[in-house]
């Protein structure tokens, strides 16, 4: 199925937005989307959510013979597959141009920068040693596939376990299950970290921004993928763009980008620990149960959050009796929410004002009709009466 292009109207839509200075997802040109990470119940599945993006990765491994240019290293491979699940457009067991973008983004940000330690792969030197193979697959395509490849495939490798091997004297080698003995993890010397920035050109203006959407990579002119680790090492640089890009502005991604390594490094360190510490408790992982959320559930949930933290932030109590009946609709209006039923009590502090309106402007009444009764009394009155 061919991919259904963009009309006129969506694409002057997202450029004049962009130019105008906002995004149509209400976010900052350099704000990158909600980052999630889940893990299965096995070792090395992981799957890495941003914003609607959703790719899960899968980590296998196998005793193969080594290289004989390298005897004792073991071998990494990685290999990304497109679902149809993820995007009408991509048709199973054909390659296109962005597999092979994700490759070698892949093959250049892990695989070629040698954060994996491949020497501790190797269990007999010359005979055998371990192959670990990553298989990335899109399930949602929403823009950003080359940094959620990244994240899973990274965070994957680090909650990774293999199993443990015995090697006896005669060279047979025995391998272990997970009943048996304690799987060994897998160690990384470094975290690798991919950032996609994509440029509009508008009027010889350029315009840069992070995280696109995949609306957004449909009309840009060119992206800038930067492959960096925390310790101040630039891994890869890919730019499949269209448009010619200055020194400065390319110094300016990489400063960008060097600022924002370390926390999204830390981001994925944090959550691969605090999931290998519940297991080492004897907690059930719960898998994927729980990270399972339709469009229209998240599209809410976000509306939700910014509803309740603009509310919060209105919200007043008014030191003084309000006397007039508009202000204390206004106070009702900025408390309610708008997802509440009709049926739902409003908060106490405008419950109380109402009953403080009621209750002055029932007095009031009550002493304009006492003094129309009074003045009916003394007109009755005859000058004879009041002698």
């Amino acid at each position: 199925m061919k991919e259904v292009p963009l009309s006129t109207c969506e694409r002057t839509s997202i450029v004049s937005t962009i130019q105008a200075g906002l995004r149509y997802d209400n976010r900052e040109f350099l704000e990158v989307r909600d980052i999630t990470l889940t893990f299965g119940k096995d070792y090395g599945c992981c799957t890495a959510t941003i914003g609607q993006t959703r790719v899960i990765a899968q980590v296998t491994c196998e005793v193969v013979e080594p290289r004989p240019s390298r005897p004792s290293e073991g071998k990494l491979s990685i290999s990304v597959h497109l679902s149809p699940m993820a995007a009408p457009h991509f048709e199973p067991g054909r390659g296109n141009d962005l597999v092979d973008e994700l490759q070698l983004i892949l093959d250049r940000n892990i695989k070629e920068s040698r954060c994996l330690d491949l020497d501790s792969l190797c269990i007999m030197a010359e005979e055998c040693v371990w192959h670990i193979r990553v298989d990335v697959t899109v399930l949602n395509h929403a823009g950003n596939l080359g940094d959620a490849c990244n994240i899973a495939s990274v965070a994957a490798l680090r909650h990774f376990h293999r199993p443990d091997v015995t090697v006896e004297e005669d060279g047979r080698v025995t391998i272990h299950t997970l009943k048996e003995r304690e799987p060994i993890p897998t160690f990384m010397k470094k975290v690798p970290v991919c950032l996609t920035y994509a440029f509009f050109v508008v009027d010889d203006k350029y315009y840069m921004l992070m995280d696109p959407t995949e609306k957004e990579e449909r009309v840009m002119s060119g992206k800038l993928m930067v492959g960096l680790n925390p310790h101040g090492e630039i891994t890869s640089l890919v730019f499949p763009g269209r448009v010619s890009l200055q020194k400065e502005q390319i110094m300016g991604c990489i400063r960008n980008a060097f600022s924002k390594a370390k926390a999204s490094a830390e981001m994925v360190q944090k959550s691969v620990d605090e999931d290998l510490e519940r297991r080492k408790a004897l907690i059930k992982p719960e898998g994927f149960t729980n990270c399972l959320t339709s469009d229209e559930t998240y599209l809410k949930q976000r509306i939700m959050r910014k509803i309740k933290s603009k509310n919060k932030s209105e919200f007043r109590i008014p030191q003084e009796p309000v006397e007039d009946l508009q202000d204390l609709m206004e106070v009702v209006q900025v408390a309610k929410d708008p997802f509440e039923s009709d049926e739902e009590a409003l908060p106490t502090p405008p419950m109380k004002i109402k009953k403080h309106i009621t209750e002055t402007t029932t007095s009031k009444a009550m002493d304009v009709s006492s003094d129309s009764e009074e003045e009916e009394v003394t007109g009755k009155l005859t000058s004879k009466d009041l002698q």
